[in-house]
């Protein structure tokens, strides 16, 4: 979403106004929300703890909000429900017993089988946090280099050498290298 076009929506900050404030938020959570459940989900894979991520982050970004303290408020949501989702995420696999190491069946290439959801979540669940964001933002979510970059904070160069590893991480993962 360019910058105008945000600014146009009251998603980014222009007054220390409060109600002012609360309805440019209220807004963006009314246009926004499925589009950030369907992040939310794509990091998690679960419906019900993505609306639990998405709602958190609402109430994690709401105050900085109010007080000034973010400018564009998409960009910053979404990297909210990044955190969120990854800080469950990490807790989870703590909590959880170790489970037996993925193996996949021994013929086929790794993109026939990308349609298999459970073995694709199980290998995007083995990725570094930080490759799996840029993976679900460029590939799933669809993003420019640019936006994905503008979004996590980071540089464009970032972006490329993140996906690129995630994606020979994931690639070896499923086919049996297990990075």
């Amino acid at each position: 979403m360019a910058i105008l076009e945000a600014a146009e929506l009251g998603l980014v900050r222009t007054a220390r106004q409060p109600r002012v404030a609360e309805d440019a938020f209220s807004r963006a959570v009314a246009e926004h929300h499925r589009q950030l459940a369907r992040f939310a989900y794509r990091l998690c894979g679960d419906r019900a703890l993505a609306e639990d991520v998405v709602a958190e982050a609402y109430a994690r970004v709401w105050p900085h909000w109010r007080r000034g303290r973010v400018e564009v408020l998409l960009p910053y949501l979404h990297r909210t429900v990044a955190n969120v989702a990854f800080a469950r995420h990490k807790r989870l696999r703590l909590e959880r017993t170790k489970e037996p190491p993925y193996a996949p069946p021994p013929d086929g290439r790794f993109e026939d089988r990308i349609g298999e959801h459970d073995e694709l979540w199980a290998a995007l669940d083995r990725l570094p946090r930080q490759q799996r964001v840029v993976l679900v933002l460029r590939v799933v979510e669809d993003l420019s280099e640019d936006e994905t970059a503008a979004m996590l904070g980071v540089a464009p160069g970032t972006v490329k050498s993140r996906l690129s590893r995630a994606l020979g991480a994931l690639r070896a993962i499923v086919e049996g290298s297990h990075v």
